[in-house]
């Protein structure tokens, strides 16, 4: 299988080393190994250097959405395996991935399971585990499953494809991040493209997602609040039929109420008010929303320091 491997990079130094080995250990070896070092002030893009088959492209710091679509412009594999710098592929994960593909030939999106670990301890060691994938395939053979515009809907609440778990073929059109949108831009990217296109999926834990604690898992509201965007954005898809834009409509109205409670518990005032005011009608009670719209305009580290006493 010819394909390119893309790993995205800020100041991880320490960590960059093992996502590259991880890759190098395939027991199909990739085409080629892509580092794009966005803006590092430490060593990393070095430490990339270090290994004889790594390609290391440097650019001013741009976030992860930028990083990957610089990698996926220097690509030169008919497909690309992305790979954060913090997380670690199984040896066979290519290996399991081609086999999906050789099972379904016009796919031309594979994930598989991811575990997430954090040092030694496994937070989570199966994504699958937490549903949303069984029973919506269109065709299931052994632990390959094949997914097409049905999954949609499910994804839209319980998506299990993470970016580390991805191969996906290099000639699609709208294979492109949404740079504009931070944390949630790789669900943006995989909900427009499942309206498009077949995915499979390697029903074995082949990715070992790190959290650390300079990664941006722990910033619900920051993420919640760029889920908004993502589904606000995802409505003005051309392909969406009524019945998915109204699912579309529901999920974003939930996600508005989560964003709005999490930005308050972490005493974003000026963010809630914005919030607020896009709230959907009898998304919540009179009294909540009273309770919400006097905390939006107490000091902000008054409502921090309470938001932190709820969630204790």
């Amino acid at each position: 299988m010819n394909y390119s491997v893309v790993i995205p990079c800020f100041n991880r130094r320490h960590l960059v080393g093992r996502a590259i080995e991880s890759a190098n250990e395939q027991t199909i070896s990739p085409h080629e190994i892509i580092v794009i070092d966005d803006g590092s002030t430490d060593d990393s893009g070095d430490v990339a250097a270090s290994y004889a088959n790594v390609r290391v492209i440097r650019q001013s710091n741009a976030g992860a959405s930028s990083a990957r679509n610089r990698g996926i412009r220097e690509a030169t594999g008919d497909w690309i395996a992305f790979l954060d710098s913090d997380d670690i592929w199984s040896v066979d994960k290519i290996e399991y991935q081609q086999k999906a593909l050789e099972m379904y030939p016009l796919a031309d999106l594979v994930f598989c399971d991811t575990q997430v670990v954090k040092n030694s301890e496994v937070l989570m060691p199966s994504r699958f585990a937490l549903g949303g994938l069984y029973q919506q395939e269109a065709s299931a053979t052994g632990e390959f499953a094949l997914y097409d515009r049905s999954l949609f809907v499910k994804m839209l609440t319980q998506s299990r494809c993470i970016t580390s778990a991805v191969l996906v073929r290099r000639s699609l059109p709208e294979l492109q991040f949404p740079e504009h949108i931070w944390g949630s831009e790789d669900w943006a990217l995989w909900l427009t493209l499942i309206l498009r296109y077949r995915f499979v999926s390697v029903d074995h834990v082949l990715v070992k997602m790190s959290v650390t604690d300079d990664n941006l898992t722990g910033n619900i509201s920051k993420i919640l609040r760029n889920d908004v965007l993502t589904l606000k954005c995802l409505l003005k898809d051309p392909l969406l039929t009524e019945e998915e834009i109204n699912e579309v409509q529901r999920a974003l109205d939930e996600r508005k109420v989560a964003a709005l409670y999490h930005t308050l518990k972490s005493g974003e005032v000026g963010e809630a008010r914005i919030l607020l005011k896009d709230l959907p009608a009898n998304s919540l009670s009179w009294n909540r929303k009273l309770v919400y719209w006097i905390a939006s305009r107490c000091p902000s580290q008054i409502v921090g320091v309470i938001g932190k006493l709820r969630g204790a």
